[in-house]
Order: structure tokens, then C-alpha cells, then sequence
């Protein structure tokens, strides 16, 4: 960092012409990066769940609904369902949203076919027809009531449904469908309808743009408490407005990579912004704090000096905080998840753009400043009694403090271990304030379901849907499956069959059954073809090779959706032969595939961070003890944090699966740069008390800032609309403030006993180099640490 520093000093021409022609070049990428929501975006177009759907969506024209609901009753512009107002209301909305390319499959109450008595057999009928409400409407409707309920109206006929299916399942698509469907609602809304919308597409859409926009509005508080922070550090209002430049331009970047990158931002990637600007304004910090330590030292030298011997004191720790940081990170990109593959590659490359721009386009602009004064000295030696007292309790509470920390870490590693797990679903995730969320809630009051699993059924080619022995497996299958805990009716080709079968035999109950032979149910599937395709359709393949078994669900946990497959899988292999091909897809199994794997991100995340950053941290200071024992303060919150969720209750979800590698990848930053000049002390022939005060008193203040700068600028992501996000945020805090902790007192104590106090020289009592002055002096006899030390001597 020293070299590149003095290059940029030496050529600053050509250095600002470079960081310019990169910021134009990066920058052209930002307009670039387009907004994604939705599960496919989160999960990947070629996840096996992803790939599911899109074969069920393709096959069947639906499996991923969309629900609008309307409500009926006082206060309304209808009294039921079925009234007048409500199916003309219902007629033009589905006869709208029809003609829209981002929408197929449009069906509700004043569409779906009714299937009557006939001449012929039976005919299907319509509540409205030709654009008008039919003269036997009320009869049609107590024909199709038992059909429909749970599915377009609710028991009571209060509330009515129509489903929808975008036309796929790209992003692109459901945001469009999302907006197409607010705007053909808007007219409605205003002749006093009221609406709640429930699918994937406009709950994702609409929670998405609402954590963009909050993420948007938080980074000026961010701002402002980083550039207080750093007025504080520095005493320079031109200090700070330079640094705060410096992070923009970083972030300028790195959304430009993005964007060059073809990635789209998706719901994890909104708080991409706000972290790597408190992560990667770290370095910054460090550096000012040793340009300041420096023009102290040297008032009279030019500040160029200052920046330079402030880039080789700092630039090494910087280094391998930014790599240890990066490779914590990095350590997502082995997750089966896009949105996490994203996430670690493209912080990592935020985190290192922080870094090169905090070790040359800072120095640059600080160089350009006008000349100010060196801060008091005052100021640098308040910290001197704080940090002579974290080592003093250190070092006279070493046993204390170390069994206190292997005592937390055992009980909370238990609650992490045995009782954490992963459950989250998009509800849960945008939180109870969010209209989404109350849409959802009240579907499932008014419906009993919000969700189905789907089954996609591939027929061998010596089973034909129409012979009596394959509708006879289907039919015991669907009865196994009505029977799961949680899953509600099956529906599929049978309920069709048999309704017609019924109405063939003058509508006799008895005969709401499959046909007798196969020729019988020929004739039925291509009768229903006939006169109603698209409602066949939905059900069985053109080909008559696949078919769509669909069970109605409520919002469940990742244990109970866990259960209900098992209990799903048993069924069909006991009701069908090998040789079938059944796969579960649906919302309620890409639920469970997105919380299986997220908790398959937290396993693999945390150690491979932990192992990287291990690694990375023993190979800078040369000894892998010393890499451990920096492992531990960093370890001890997080423990200490996903443990007490655990024993609360909590879960993993989508953002607080990331605390563990986050908190690894930046907690341990305090221990390099203390451990970092303690090393260099020790190499110089001091003491491993001697040196470690003497770390305290060089790294302890920036520390402190740095830890401080983090846990505030976590915390402003509790103005997130996203609940996780907001929770992510303030446990990242806690964890970032007890790696302080950690650092300032179970580290030196990690030291104090694997290397015991020797007896103090005269050479550490009456050097001068350990005057109180010195902000890089180990403890000085005028110290209440080094006071207790002579007393022990005497």
C-alpha cells in the first residue's frame, strides 16, 4: 500500500487521470443493473426447483398463481359474490388483464365454466356470458358453489378470487404482470372494490421496490453518522467530506461491476450499498488515524510525509482485514443460491475497490487540502487511561475472563447448535407492516390456503390416463394425499372425470365416479376437450402423457413443509409404480427447497470463512497461534448471538443466515491491527506484556472508532422496510460491539497466559520511548497498569 501510495503522490496527473478514466468506464456499468424480484432470481434459473416450475408453468399453463381477492358485504359494492355488481366487476377485470402479454389463464367467478346438464350429455356453462350476467345466474352459482369453494369463494360467498398465472416466471415478466394488474385495479378501487393481491410476483415486486426505497433513504443517515465519526477521529471537516467522497466513488464502482456483470439486483443485493460503505470506510479510518499520530509527531514536515508513513504503518493490517473480510464473503459463493453467489463475489470486489481507493484516491485528495493544524495532543492521550485500563483488568483477570469466555461459548454453542435452524418465508422475511403480508393473512382466513404443492406426473407409455388401472392409482394417491398433515384436497383430472361422468347419467350421484372402462373415459376426456379445452388443459397435457395433482396449503414452517414431503414421497411410492415420474414443485415446494439450502449456506458459510480468514490471519503474523487466539474474540459474539437465538426461539432467515461469515469476515479486524503491531514490538525485544500494551495504546483508539463506525452504521439498517434486513443489522452490531470487547480483554488475557509476566527491566521502566506522550508506548510507571505491576515487583 506504501508503494502505491507514493505513486499516486509522485504522479498525481496521471493518478487522478486513471481514477477518472476507471470511474467513467465503471460508471457506465451503474445504469446497467437492473432491479429483480422473485424467488427464480433469488434461487437461480437452473436450481432443480426452478427448473420444476418452469416445466409445470409450461405444461399446464398455471402451478405458480396469482390472487386477486375481493371482499363483499356491508360496506361494499356487493352483498355476495354472486351479485350483479361483483360479477361484472369480475368479468371486466378478468376480460382486461386477459389481453395483457404478461398474463395467461385468467379464471374467476364470472369465467370459469360450469358443467350442466345437456342435451348431449352436458354442456359448459358461464355466469356471465357475452359480456352480461346470464337470467340463471343464481342457480349456475348453486351448482358451482361446492366446486369452487376454497378456491374462487370463500364458504360464506363473501369473498371472491380470480387466479392468474404470469405468462413465466422471469422477473421481467412479474414485474409487469405486477404493474399491469395495480393499474387495471386502480378504476375499480375508486367505485369502491377493494382488493388484496397474493402470489409471488406482486408480493416479491412490491416488498422489493419497498426495500430499495428504504435502503435508499437510509444511506443519508448513514452518511451522517460515518462523517460524524469521522469529524471526531480526524477534527476535519475537509478530512471527513474527502473520505465520504472517496466511499462514494467506491460504491460508484462497485455497482458499476455489477452492472458490467449482468448480475440484477435482487432483494439481498439492496443493502449491497449501505455495507460496503461501513465495511470498507474501515480502512479509511486506520489510515487517517496514523496520518493524524503522524503530523503530530512531525508538525513541521509536509503532510506528503505524513501519508506516506501513515500508508506503510497502516497498509499492511489494512491488507489483511480487506482479504480476510473479502474471503469471508467469498465464502457465499459456495452456496446453491444465485442470490448469495452474487452477494459474496460482488462485496468482495466492494470491499477490495475500498481499500485501493482508501491508499491512493485519499492520500491524493488529502494532499490537495489546505494545510491545518495537528489536533491537540490532548486529545490522543485521553484514550491512554482506557486502554491502560482494559489491560489492567486483562491482566489481573486473565483466569477470570478465560473461563468466563469458555463458559459462554459452551452454553450458547449448545442453544446454536441444538436449537437454531432455518425457517423463513417471504412473509416472515418483509415482516407484519407490509400490505403483502396482511394479503396473505387474510386469504388464508377467508380461503383456508394460500399456497398448493404441486405434483407433475409423467406417464410411462404403457399407462394411458384413460385406462381404468391408471385412474384407479391416481385416484388412491389422491386419497393418500388428502390425508397429509397440512395439505388440503387433491385436485386434478379425476374430479373432472367424474363430474362428467355424473352429469352423462342425467346428473345421478351414484355416478360421480370414473367411468367403467377406458373407452368410457376416452369418450369423457374427449367430450370435456371439446366443449372446454382450456379447463382440460389445465389439468392434462395435450399429449394425455403428463398430468397436475394440486393440494391447497397454508403458509407452514420449513419443519412442518419437511414432514408433509416425507409423508408426500411415501404416498407416491406406495401408490404408484416405479416406472412413474412424479415431481413436487409448486410455491410450497420452492419454499421448501430455498429454506433447505439457506440453511445449507449458514453450514458451509461459517466454516469456510472461518477456515479462510484463519488461514489469512496465521500467514500475516507469521504464527498460527497467534492467527487462533485472533479467532477467538471474533468467534465468542457470534456464538454468543446465533446462541441466543437459539435458545429463544429464533430462526435463520434469509439475511440473518449471513451474520456468522459477516461477523467472521469483519470482526477479526480488531484483532490483526492490535495483534499486528504486537508482533512488531515483540520482534523489537519487548515483553508480551510490555507489548501488548504498547498494541493497545497504537491501534486501540482506531479500534474503538472502527467498531463503533461498524455497529452504527449496522444499525441504521433497522430503518429497512425488510424485517430481516433490519434484524440482520442489529445483530451484526451486537456482534461487531462484543468483538471490541473481546479484543480488548479476552485477547490480551489469551496472551497473558500462554506467555506469563516476566519481571519488568530497567530498560521498561526509564526508556524514554515509553513516555505517556507516545501514542505507540506500552504502559509507563505513571500508568495505573504499570503501578500494579511495580507494586507485584516490590
Amino acid at each position: 500500500m506504501q508503494r502505491l501510495t507514493r505513486l499516486c503522490l509522485e504522479h498525481p496527473k496521471a493518478a487522478f487521470a486513471l481514477l477518472l478514466l476507471a470511474t467513467v468506464v465503471l460508471g457506465a456499468g451503474v445504469p446497467r443493473v437492473e432491479q429483480a424480484y422473485g424467488f427464480r432470481v433469488m434461487v437461480g434459473s437452473e436450481h432443480p426447483a426452478i427448473q420444476a416450475l418452469d416445466s409445470l408453468v409450461e405444461g399446464f399453463a398455471g402451478g405458480y398463481p396469482v390472487r386477486i381477492a375481493w371482499e363483499c358485504g356491508a360496506g361494499h359494492p356487493c352483498e355476495n359474490v354472486f351479485d350483479p355488481a361483483s360479477l361484472e366487476m369480475a368479468e371486466a377485470l378478468t376480460r382486461e388483464l386477459s389481453t395483457e402479454a404478461s398474463i395467461m389463464n385468467v379464471v374467476g367467478p364470472a369465467n370459469a365454466s360450469v358443467l350442466v346438464p345437456g342435451e348431449d350429455g352436458f354442456t359448459a356453462r358461464r355466469l356471465v356470458e357475452n359480456g352480461a350476467v346470464v337470467r340463471d345466474a343464481d342457480a349456475l352459482a348453486a351448482r358451482s358453489e361446492p366446486l369452487w369453494v376454497g378456491d374462487l369463494v370463500s364458504a360464506d360467498a363473501r369473498l371472491g378470487v380470480l387466479v392468474l398465472q404470469p405468462a413465466d416466471n422471469q422477473s421481467s415478466t412479474e414485474v409487469r404482470a405486477a404493474d399491469t394488474i395495480e393499474s387495471i385495479l386502480e378504476p375499480h378501487r375508486e367505485r369502491g372494490f377493494s382488493y388484496f393481491v397474493v402470489g409471488d410476483a406482486p408480493g416479491a415486486v412490491s416488498s422489493g421496490r419497498a426495500l430499495a426505497q428504504s435502503t435508499s433513504d437510509l444511506i443519508p443517515y448513514l452518511a451522517l453518522v460515518i462523517g460524524v465519526l469521522l469529524y471526531l477521529l480526524t477534527g476535519s471537516w475537509q478530512q471527513t467530506g474527502v473520505t465520504l467522497a472517496t466511499m462514494g466513488v467506491a460504491l460508484l464502482w462497485t455497482l458499476g461491476v455489477l452492472g458490467w456483470l449482468a448480475w440484477p439486483q435482487d432483494g439481498i443485493l439492496q443493502v449491497l450499498a449501505p455495507v460496503v460503505v461501513i465495511v470498507g470506510v474501515c480502512d479509511a479510518v486506520h489510515f487517517l488515524h496514523r496520518y493524524a499520530a503522524e503530523r503530530l509527531a512531525s508538525p513541521g514536515r509536509p503532510s506528503r510525509h505524513g501519508l506516506l508513513a501513515a500508508a506503510r504503518d497502516a497498509g499492511p493490517a489494512c491488507v489483511i482485514t480487506s482479504l480476510t473480510s473479502g474471503a469471508a464473503f467469498a465464502s457465499f459463493a459456495f452456496s446453491d443460491l444465485d442470490t448469495f453467489l452474487r452477494f459474496g463475489v460482488i462485496l468482495t470486489i466492494g470491499v477490495l475497490i475500498c481499500l485501493l481507493l482508501s491508499f491512493s484516491l485519499l492520500p491524493l485528495l488529502i494532499d490537495k487540502l489546505p494545510a491545518e493544524a495537528p489536533r491537540p495532543a490532548r486529545v490522543s492521550r485521553a484514550w491512554a487511561p482506557l486502554m491502560d485500563g482494559a489491560l489492567s483488568l486483562s491482566s489481573t483477570r486473565a483466569p477470570s475472563l478465560l473461563a468466563a469466555s469458555a463458559l459462554l461459548l459452551g452454553v450458547f454453542g449448545f442453544g446454536w447448535a441444538v436449537h437454531l435452524s432455518a425457517d423463513t418465508n417471504l412473509n416472515e422475511a418483509i415482516g407484519d407492516k407490509s400490505e403483502h403480508y396482511h394479503a396473505v393473512a387474510s386469504l388464508e382466513e377467508a380461503l383456508g390456503s394460500s399456497q398448493t404443492l404441486e405434483l407433475d406426473i409423467r406417464l410411462p407409455p404403457e399407462a394411458r390416463i384413460e385406462d381404468v388401472d391408471t385412474l384407479d392409482r391416481i385416484a388412491a394417491l389422491s386419497q393418500g394425499l388428502s390425508r397429509v398433515p397440512g395439505l388440503g384436497q387433491a385436485e386434478s383430472v379425476l374430479n373432472l372425470i367424474r363430474r362428467l361422468n355424473r352429469l352423462v347419467h342425467a346428473d345421478a350421484p351414484e355416478f360421480e365416479r370414473i367411468g367403467a372402462s377406458a373407452h368410457a373415459n376416452a369418450q369423457l376426456l374427449e367430450l370435456l376437450a371439446f366443449d372446454d379445452p382450456d379447463t382440460l388443459g389445465r389439468w392434462l397435457s395435450l399429449d394425455r402423457s403428463r398430468l397436475r395433482i394440486s393440494l391447497a396449503s397454508l403458509s407452514a414452517s420449513h419443519a412442518e413443509r419437511e414432514a408433509a414431503l416425507v409423508e408426500v414421497r411415501r404416498q407416491v411410492r406406495q401408490a404408484l409404480p416405479e416406472s412413474w415420474d412424479v415431481r413436487l414443485t409448486g410455491e410450497f415446494a420452492v419454499s421448501h427447497a430455498w429454506v433447505r439450502d439457506l440453511q445449507a449456506t449458514q453450514l458451509r458459510s461459517f466454516p469456510i470463512a472461518f477456515g479462510l480468514v484463519f488461514i489469512l490471519v496465521s500467514i500475516f503474523l507469521r504464527s498460527w497461534k497467534l492467527g487462533l487466539a485472533a479467532m477467538v474474540p471474533t468467534l465468542l459474539p457470534v456464538v454468543v448471538v446465533l446462541g441466543a437465538m437459539g435458545w429463544l426461539g429464533m430462526s435463520l432467515d434469509v439475511a440473518r443466515a449471513m451474520i456468522a461469515a459477516v461477523v467472521i469476515g469483519i470482526g477479526v479486524d480488531d484483532a490483526i491491527h492490535v495483534l499486528s503491531h504486537y508482533k512488531k514490538r515483540r520482534d523489537a525485544g519487548d515483553t508480551s506484556h510490555e507489548a501488548m500494551g504498547a498494541a493497545l495504546r497504537h491501534s486501540g483508539r482506531a479500534v474503538v472508532t472502527t467498531s463503533i463506525a461498524l455497529s452504527l452504521g449496522f444499525l441504521t439498517l433497522m430503518m429497512s422496510a425488510w424485517q430481516t434486513v433490519a434484524s440482520f443489522g442489529l445483530f451484526v452490531a451486537i456482534s461487531i460491539i462484543g468483538a471490541l470487547v473481546a479484543t480488548l480483554l479476552v485477547l490480551p488475557a489469551l496472551v497473558f497466559v500462554a506467555a506469563p509476566r516476566p519481571a519488568l527491566t530497567h530498560r521498561a521502566l526509564h526508556s524514554p520511548s515509553h513516555s505517556p506522550l507516545n501514542p505507540a508506548t506500552p504502559l509507563t510507571p505513571s500508568t495505573p497498569a504499570t503501578a500494579t505491576l511495580l507494586r507485584r515487583k516490590d
